[in-house]
């Protein structure tokens, strides 16, 4: 048995669990893409005479693996509207910009092009040199991870029976 009925229109109509969780679907899509623009990364220098910090931050954008997260938080949340319209198969479908999102954060974390910026220094006293990992990168993790947990379960939600 599928989750529509029939509304007076002859329109399917969606369940209301349905449709909540094709919202939390398109919700958290939108939150991934968003994190795209955060900052992901920096290089922060420790200034001990000084008693200051500077950071560069790298926002995910600055980066081809942002772009991937952008457009992957966009497509889940095209996927989760079509899933409110026409039927939870498409919800479900967002798993796979959820699983490309996280793909593109690990490749982030990993990218060989950058181990120069990452390369971590000291001086005791005068000096510390080390990359940062900011809250945008794991903002951006954590949307994924939501993204795919609500997909997969919009596949593997049972409907309930029509009465």
């Amino acid at each position: 048995m599928a989750d529509l009925t029939s509304s007076p229109q002859g329109v399917p109509a969606r369940s209301g669990a349905g449709t909540m969780l094709s919202l939390a679907v398109v919700v958290t899509g939108l939150v991934l893409a968003v994190t795209a623009i955060l900052p992901w990364a920096g290089v922060t220098a420790e200034f001990g005479l000084m008693g200051t910090e500077f950071t560069h931050a790298i926002r995910g954008v600055d980066r081809g693996s942002g772009w991937f997260v952008l457009g992957a938080g966009i497509a889940a949340t095209l996927l989760g509207v079509a899933g409110m319209t026409r039927g939870r198969l498409f919800t479900g479908l967002a798993i796979l910009p959820g699983a490309v999102a996280a793909l593109a954060l690990a490749m982030f974390l990993t990218d060989p092009q950058d181990w120069g910026d990452r390369l971590s220094f000291r001086i005791p006293g005068l000096v510390d040199v080390h990359p940062t990992i900011q809250y945008g990168w794991f903002a951006a993790l954590l949307a994924s991870v939501l993204v795919a947990a609500l997909s997969a379960t919009a596949l593997i939600r049972r409907p309930r029976p029509l009465e």
